[in-house]
């Protein structure tokens, strides 16, 4: 079980990987993507994530959900997930959304799980996104 508490700092991301289907399907923004999670003692979160590459890969033009996406709010842990309530997010059919996340403690570090989304072609789409603690 897990609770707010366990999640209050900032996290840097190691790694995150989509799978369709069971079965990996790449690195949405690449081996090498960056990112960073920020979870408060008064409830809130920020999360940010982006291709290595980003300045050269938006080189004068408007970021797209490929290169970079953001988004913040609230959340609350309820057993093994996490939920971020989203306020703002450069992704706008997250606004108002709650994004849900399993939670599986991988050593010091999380891994939080997308829930499985089917898409129109019926393919079951996941992410996995592993994170580890600044400082600790």
């Amino acid at each position: 079980m897990f609770s707010e508490k366990d999640l209050i700092g900032s996290w840097t991301l190691l790694s995150w990987q989509g799978f369709k289907n069971g079965t990996p399907a790449g690195f949405p923004m690449g081996e090498d993507a960056q990112g960073q999670i920020i979870y408060s003692a008064e409830g809130r979160m920020s999360g940010f994530l982006m291709r290595a590459d980003f300045a050269r890969a938006t080189r004068g033009t408007p970021a797209q959900y490929n290169t970079s996406l953001a988004y913040g709010g609230t959340f609350r842990v309820e057993g093994d997930e996490v939920i971020h309530d989203v306020i703002y997010a450069t992704i706008p059919h997250w606004i108002g959304t709650p994004l849900v996340r399993k939670i599986e403690r991988k050593g010091k570090n999380i891994l939080l799980k997308t829930a499985p989304e089917t898409s129109n072609s019926g393919a079951v789409h996941e992410h996995l996104l592993l994170w580890q603690r600044v400082g600790g």
